[in-house]
């Protein structure tokens, strides 16, 4: 019996802490809920943090070239790290395919380029730490103070030709789907 006791209070002490969203519960002021489907529509206006601090108009980048973007929990998310995995994984894919990555969410810049050298990813990670163009788009996840996963495809132009958002965290369109919606 006391052996037994041991190993489940063993079993109890190894168990991993759960992740958890730092942007729990954050207030963002004057925010209301947008319903806004953009399906099939134009990419929404996406001025956003550089790693470095300084901002980009994300036109700038689909103004003559298709770019996958993907809207992520934070790098704290164990599903977004494997999905950016995943990407990173295909990314000759992608490139063959003259597709630009980019990888948005609510994380600080410091958290977004911890991100990117954890993983060693090939493409860029932006901030929306106000979460105006996470809430443009709509993709917010209300309550939780972050982007809900999801993954668009724009082509030059910014036309949105596919759109996928996730109803839970590990909800990502597969490589394959991602790579036949570019091509």
């Amino acid at each position: 019996m006391r052996v037994l006791l041991i190993l489940l209070a063993t079993l109890v002490a190894c168990t991993p802490a759960p992740v958890l969203n730092p942007n729990k519960n954050t207030k963002r002021a004057g925010r209301s809920e947008v319903q806004r489907d953009v399906t099939l529509g134009e990419a929404p206006e996406a001025v956003v943090h550089k790693r470095d601090g300084s901002t980009i108009d994300l036109a700038t980048i689909w103004h003559n070239k298709k770019v996958v973007v993907v809207f992520y929990r934070g790098g704290w998310c164990p599903h977004c790290q494997k999905q950016f995995a995943e990407i990173q994984d295909h990314y000759k894919d992608f490139d063959e395919a003259e597709a630009t990555i980019i990888g948005i969410s609510s994380d600080s810049n410091a958290d977004a380029t911890a991100l990117k050298q954890k993983v060693r990813l090939g493409f860029e990670l932006y901030s929306d730490p106000e979460m105006g163009v996470i809430t443009k788009w709509g993709v917010e996840d209300y309550g939780a103070g972050i982007s809900r996963p999801a993954t668009f495809v724009i082509q030059p132009g910014g036309a949105i030709t596919y759109r996928k958002v996730g109803e839970h965290p590990s909800d990502h369109p597969s490589m394959n789907e991602l790579l036949a919606a570019i091509k």
